[in-house]
């Protein structure tokens, strides 16, 4: 079973969206985003529940001190998130 960690790009501070490097995926055309020191790349969705908002969808590792860095980066930076399995 896979999980992924889900941040509203809202919550990220401001001086990290503005240094963000942002592409597009040769491969799937995906909108690549990533945040200076967090750990993994995500991936920019648009979600619908309520209402649409841009979030950031990023794969939730097994590997426990990945995913330990990773959800160290999110609480470092008070930014909410939401794992989904």
């Amino acid at each position: 079973m896979s999980a992924f960690a889900y941040i509203n790009i809202e919550d990220v501070p401001a001086d990290l969206r503005e240094t963000a490097a942002v592409r597009a995926d040769d491969i799937t055309g995906a909108t690549l985003v990533a945040y200076d020191g967090c750990p993994l790349v995500g991936e920019s969705r648009k979600a619908a529940d309520p209402e649409p908002r841009a979030v950031v969808e990023y794969p939730f590792p097994r590997n426990t001190q990945i995913r330990n860095d990773l959800v160290s980066w999110f609480v470092d930076k008070g930014i909410n998130f939401t794992v989904v399995m």
